[in-house]
């Protein structure tokens, strides 16, 4: 067991050997009392002894820790060893992981406060404390109770003061000692700004379940850095917009970066303050100040709690900001400092009550700010009581301060000094003189530094084996998601290959087999061709009967006020006669077909018409055209056609049509192309994307589960869709050219179509004109079924029935006719081949060159960057990607905090190691640890002092 050696040197203090630990001390017998005394810190400030160090964890009056007595007088100690408890020497390794790690690595850290603290620091601005507890200063206060006063003489810098100025976020301050001043900020980021579209906000919104509402927790904490400054006339400016950009946290921060952001150069910084989205945010802003004379301390500052908005719409922050300093204040291991003014009624504060009743109070430390302003005449029990512990009790007690408005902080601090200490300024009143060891925030910050530093150090151990714990399991997570292959790239390529000769092959395959979807488009716009009507009420027989036969064998048809008709009685019983009705467009529809049928001529090769027989419904075209199945039917009567004629006839100019009357026609006719067109290219869309996606599927099976089949399988339709908006676009050049006009140069085949349609629809108007005036001819059967011995017998017969019925007074109305529909069939054959032609000659030979360089342009692994996008790609999916990389983050940050913990640990063993192997070089030397020393040389000289 090693003793500690003390000793004078050139007539200095004895001190005590800087790398023995407080409990070195606990396991040694001292037979003096006189070593009880204070000794100073390795890093030369001083320390309290150790009875004041037992005492004052249950005193909340002890005296300030800068307060100490300091004995100069040479200490001659004997020291000897006292055994263990367990019998393990002092100098044995512990048997228990955590006992070794404290009383061994970190027996020293207590008295490295600014080591303590700078870790500390480091811990709290990467966020570790969401995690693990670490021990925090939480400034609170009503508002107008000093606090922001109070926190720029704790930061020992000249923060802005102004009103609404931080108080409308938390800002966590961290200042340590360094020889350059400088100062960096960022915005710790872990709500995002959530409003209700539709409403304002209520105060039923702020429950306990969503305290801080309309803001959001968001599953990661985002920290940015905002700006660093050498220069300390610049940290109003950047702080106040670092708090604007807090609250406008639907904009990127770097708007507002004084110098650089749009908004921050842009706009003045009074209108940016007054015209942010919220009000106020639990999102952190952070500020890192290094500079000479600053103490090592790292506290958060939280906005003054109110009661009465100045603008009734935000009654709900009342709730807000209760509720931001309240979860601060329940942290278990926060040091609460709690502001109290002095010219206003103790019991008056809101905050002290909230501490209270949130079982805070022994962890609390009271801060009575504005001493300057306590009434000089007035009653001063109040605070008395509390500084004597007698009221509003605390578990660390109160200290006072006086920060006067207007003053710097050279000026402040020896403000403070000559009222607290001399009392030669200022009238401060006597009884309170026997505080002046918590007077001033000189002595505030030295007691919060150590204090902070303490509880570090204690709870330090605990600390890390959290933090391990807690990067162990980030590691177990990232361990439990899916590995990435070997050869990421090799692995991609190949698939990607794969897919690109199978999809070349589809391609190929489904161009050979692309029959079907454009022969039944082609039938689709022929059998949709324009049906006329081949019917007329001129052509029914009327005689005049007498007025005195029976009403029940007439018919009710007029053509003058007195005359009355009925059809002929050898043709029309009573049984069956005809009823003439008039429809809306003129035409009655005695003797018609029905609806359906009346709509049209039948089309070749459809089934014979029956009038009398059950009408069979038109059968329905094949998807995707069966909805266009009765497009074109009723487009036209006769006598419809004539009134164009007649209408479009120029004056002077009788018997001839007018060309307008067939362009009109036509393009009347070819208008509903569009529609079949539009669903002929999305249906064969639909089949190649089915197609190539189950290419895809069968190309990356075993990558089904990565990132990068979602992202080939999102762009190969996003690939497909611009083709088909390309190939509609040409396709609609197509269709604009045929309503334009009516055109042609295939006069041969026009000439055969026409003719064509004439004949048949002569036909079918002759067979009308029969079942007019009757006998019933019987069904009537196209053209086209009919043998050439039975056409020939079919025309004689006709010759000879024409005799009977006289000419036709429709013959012109059927020639335009006949015209309309043979042109129609010659441009919907050329029409229908031009589309698909579009479709099979160019659309899809495009789509199967680019497909395969299209993804992987789109996919990203042709450019500078393709390692890291191979990766990505290889993920499992979008979910698991992005839990990867937030567990990435959490990851990287938990290492950076358990390299800072071990940072600090091999600086504390490093100074352990020392103070060893200077107790063993002394063992060694005596040979007993109870004997007398020798006299010692120290740099060459004769140790004045003996031990």
């Amino acid at each position: 067991m090693t003793a500690t050696v003390l000793r004078r040197h050139r007539g200095g203090t004895i001190k005590q050997d800087p790398d023995s630990s407080l409990t070195d001390l606990y396991e040694h017998e001292v037979d003096d009392e006189d070593l009880r005394s204070s000794v100073t810190n390795y890093d030369g400030s001083s320390t309290l002894h150790f009875a004041d160090r037992i005492s004052r964890q249950d005193r909340s009056n002890a005296p300030a820790p800068s307060e100490r007595s300091l004995d100069t007088a040479p200490m001659l100690r004997e020291i000897r060893t006292r055994p263990n408890a367990n019998g393990i020497s002092a100098g044995s390794p512990a048997s228990n992981h955590e006992d070794s790690f404290f009383h061994t690595s970190f027996q020293d850290i207590g008295k490295k406060l600014k080591a303590c603290n700078d870790t500390l620091g480091e811990l709290q601005q990467l966020g570790v404390s969401h995690d693990v507890q670490l021990p925090e200063l939480v400034l609170v206060g009503d508002q107008s109770a000093g606090k922001s006063s109070l926190m720029s003489g704790l930061a020992n810098l000249d923060l802005p003061r102004s009103e609404g100025t931080c108080t409308r976020c938390p800002l966590h301050i961290r200042v340590s000692r360094n020889s350059d001043w400088s100062c960096r900020v960022w915005l710790r980021k872990e709500y995002s700004f959530q409003p209700p579209a539709d409403r304002p906000i209520a105060e039923s919104d702020v429950t306990d379940q969503d305290p801080f509402f309309p803001w959001r927790k968001q599953p990661v904490t985002a920290v940015h850095e905002f700006k660093t400054m050498q220069d300390k006339s610049q940290i109003e400016e950047v702080l106040r917009w670092a708090q604007i950009a807090i609250l406008n946290d639907d904009k990127h921060h770097a708007l507002f970066i004084p110098g650089s952001g749009g908004i921050a150069v842009n706009t003045p910084l009074e209108d940016a303050a007054a015209d942010t989205v919220a009000k106020f945010s639990p999102n952190v802003v952070a500020l890192e100040i290094k500079g000479p004379d600053l103490p090592d301390l790292s506290f958060y500052d939280m906005p003054g709690i109110f009661q009465n908005p100045a603008d009734a719409k935000d009654d709900y922050l009342v709730n807000v900001v209760r509720n931001l300093s309240k979860a601060y204040i329940q942290h278990p291991t926060a040091i609460i400092i709690c502001s109290m003014p002095m010219n206003s009624d103790a019991e008056n504060s809101s905050t002290f009550g909230l501490a209270r009743r949130l079982d805070a109070t022994s962890r609390t430390i009271g801060v009575l700010t504005k001493a300057d302003l306590l009434p000089e005449a007035g009653n001063h029990d109040q605070w008395l009581a509390i500084m004597n512990g007698r009221t509003h009790q605390t578990g660390l007690g109160y200290f006072i301060t006086s920060r006067p408005q207007g003053k710097d902080l050279d000026e402040l601090k020896k403000w403070e000094e000559l009222v607290f200490e001399s009392h030669s300024l200022g009238n401060w009143p006597p009884e309170f003189h026997g505080f002046s060891n918590r007077c001033g925030v000189e002595k505030l910050k030295s007691f919060l530094s150590e204090r902070l530093g303490e509880e570090f150090a204690k709870s330090l151990p605990n600390i890390k084996r959290k933090v391990k714990d807690h990067l162990d399991k980030i590691k177990k997570q990232l361990g439990n998601l899916p590995e990435l292959p070997k050869n990421v790239e090799l692995e991609l390529q190949t698939g990607l290959m794969a897919f690109a000769d199978s999809a070349r092959f589809k391609l190929d395959e489904f161009m050979r087999h692309f029959n079907s979807l454009p022969r039944n488009f082609r039938n689709c716009l022929l059998d949709t061709k324009p049906r006329f009507t081949l019917k007329d009420k001129s052509d029914f027989p009327i005689f005049e009967i007498s007025d005195n036969e029976s009403d029940t064998a007439s018919v009710a048809t007029t053509t003058t006020p007195t005359a009355k008709r009925r059809t002929a009685p050898a043709i029309v019983t009573p049984s069956k006669r005809p009823r003439l009705e008039t429809p809306a467009h003129g035409t009655p529809s005695n003797g018609h077909i029905k609806p359906e049928e009346q709509n049209g001529l039948a089309q070749r090769g459809n089934s014979s018409m029956a009038p009398r027989a059950p009408l069979m419904r038109k059968q329905l075209f094949p998807e995707p055209f069966a909805e266009f199945t009765n497009v074109g039917r009723g487009f036209r009567t006769l006598r419809q056609v004539r009134e164009e004629i007649e209408a479009k006839t120029k004056a002077g100019m009788p018997d001839r049509t007018s060309d307008e009357v067939y362009v009109d026609l036509v393009i009347e006719s070819v208008k509903p192309w569009n529609k079949p067109m539009d669903a002929f290219i999305k249906q064969t869309m639909r089949e190649l994307q089915t197609d190539l996606e189950c290419t895809l599927n069968k190309a990356l099976e075993g990558l089904k589960k990565r990132f990068i089949y979602l992202e080939a399988k999102r762009y190969l339709r996003k690939f497909l869709e611009e083709h088909r908006k390309e190939t509609e676009q040409g396709l609609d050049l197509l269709y604009r050219d045929e309503k334009e006009r009516l055109l042609t140069f295939n006069e041969t085949a026009f000439k055969k179509y026409r003719d064509e349609e004439y004949t048949e629809l002569s036909r079918f108007r002759h067979f009308m004109r029969l079942k007019a005036v009757g006998p019933d001819p019987g069904n009537y059967i196209p053209g086209d079924q009919l043998t050439e011995d039975k056409r020939a017998q079919d025309s004689k017969r006709r010759e000879l029935e024409l005799l009977k019925l006289g000419p036709d007074p429709f013959a012109r109305e059927l020639e335009v006719v006949a015209y309309v529909r043979g042109y129609y069939r010659l441009a919907a054959l050329r029409f229908a081949d031009a589309v698909s032609q579009r479709i099979i000659c160019r659309m899809i030979p495009a789509i199967r060159r680019q497909l395969p360089y299209y993804l992987e342009d789109k996919l990203g692994i042709r450019g500078p960057d393709a390692t890291s996008v191979y990766e990505r790609l290889m993920e499992e999916d979008e979910s698991t990607a992005s839990k990867r990389e937030t567990l990435k983050v959490e990851k990287d940050k938990f290492v950076r905090a358990l390299a800072s913990i071990e940072l600090l640990e091999n600086g504390a063993a490093t100074a352990a190691s020392m103070s060893s192997m200077c107790s063993l070089a002394s063992a060694s030397m005596t040979g007993s640890s109870t004997q007398r020393f020798e006299p010692m040389e120290l740099d060459g000289q004769a140790g004045e002092d003996e031990v």
